[in-house]
């Protein structure tokens, strides 16, 4: 296996997601389930322990906040448009508590277990890395929607402490390695070597 790599080609993303909203061999429940994940985590850069562990409370106006696991800190994300109404739809009828992805034990009619456990991130990487190999994309894991996201937002701004923000991380060259620009930059170096 391989580095895990971000999806460099916004198409594959887009392709990516689609596949597993429509194509996927799941039933149509756990497609729109593992679609919502691919949503918030190529359009919002959380880790997939957040993820998972999101409730609807988290979902507020605009925005997606909770307290970032692995750090501690307070994450306030703004949603795009898309996500947003994605989001409003998917959690119609769930309460404050519910988590937004529950695991398969507590998902039963009036089960008052129903808040108490979400799926585990094992679960993500498992049918990502099969959806992303039914498609020929490879070195794809959970940590591909994340870096995708911090390349993708890069990309845009061309700004490296706004992605090390983003990804709440504590340097810019930890964040150009994560999101694979450094690669990048070491190969279109190679590229132009005329070598010996």
């Amino acid at each position: 296996m391989g580095t895990v790599e971000p999806i460099r080609n916004r198409k594959d993303v887009e392709m990516l997601i689609q596949y597993v909203f429509e194509e996927s061999p799941h039933r149509e429940e756990v497609r729109n389930r593992n679609g919502t994940i691919l949503l918030i985590g190529f359009n919002t850069g959380f880790r997939v322990g957040d993820i998972v562990k999101l409730q609807k409370k988290h979902i507020r106006g605009w925005h997606i906040e909770f307290y970032d696991q692995k750090t501690g800190k307070h994450t306030r994300r703004k949603m795009t448009r898309k996500l947003k109404t994605h989001l409003l739809s998917y959690t119609e009828g769930m309460r404050p508590e519910d988590f937004l992805f529950p695991s398969r034990e507590c998902r039963g009619k009036g089960s008052s277990k129903k808040r108490h456990k979400h799926i585990h991130r094992d679960t993500v990487y498992k049918f990502l890395k099969a959806d992303a190999d039914a498609l020929g994309l490879e070195n794809i894991a959970t940590h591909s929607m994340r870096k995708t996201f911090g390349m993708m937002i890069y990309e845009q701004q061309k700004d490296v402490a706004i992605v090390m923000d983003l990804l709440n991380h504590a340097s810019q060259s930890y964040t150009v390695r994560y999101i694979g620009k450094n690669q990048d930059s070491q190969d279109k170096a190679i590229a132009k070597f005329e070598g010996f």
